[in-house]
């Protein structure tokens, strides 16, 4: 299925237990070799239970095929707090209207200025794979994914290296 640029869409993430957690409305950017493109602007407003969020600057995201990580990227200014966030998930999949995942609170994260990627949250991933019943085979590969996911944004290769910038651009503008 392809989105047509332009059309608004959602990100809507759940907890393994299904109930809701994150619903971030987007706009579809485009496709390229690295997969379907998101874009958020600056001041969007995201859903979860009991908060609203405010984007605070544009940032863009992308569903990369046959992947279980949805990266999301930010401008990587002087003084920013994130250049790179990745959402690891489960049952990562397009549809009609956007993306739908489970989201398995464990990320990958990039600060700016550059630091080292490091996996976040692993206290919470525990937690929640105990009280959430997380099956031992999707914990197993939640955690290599994490640090798959680690290593190509330390090497900067694939859609780390730098792709994401045209499409921060459009959103900028």
């Amino acid at each position: 299925m392809t989105l047509v640029p332009g059309t608004p869409a959602e990100l809507r993430w759940r907890k393994w237990d299904g109930s809701p957690h994150w619903v971030h409305p987007v706009i579809v950017l485009g496709e390229d070799e690295s997969g379907v493109w998101f874009g958020q602007q600056q001041g969007t407003v995201s859903r979860r239970p009991g908060a609203d969020f405010h984007a605070y600057r544009p940032n863009v995201k992308v569903l990369m095929p046959g992947e279980q990580w949805m990266p999301a990227f930010f401008p990587d200014r002087e003084g920013a707090r994130i250049g790179l966030y990745v959402d690891i998930a489960a049952e990562l999949r397009l549809e009609e209207f956007g993306v739908s995942a489970i989201d398995m609170d464990l990320d990958v994260i990039v600060r700016a200025p550059r630091e080292s990627p490091y996996i976040d949250d692993i206290d919470e991933f525990s937690l929640h794979r105990r009280t959430l019943g997380y099956p031992d085979a999707v914990a197993a590969r939640v955690l290599s994914d994490a640090r798959r996911v680690r290593e190509l944004a330390a090497q900067r290769s694939g859609v780390f290296d730098g792709r994401a910038n045209a499409w921060l651009a459009l959103m900028e503008s």
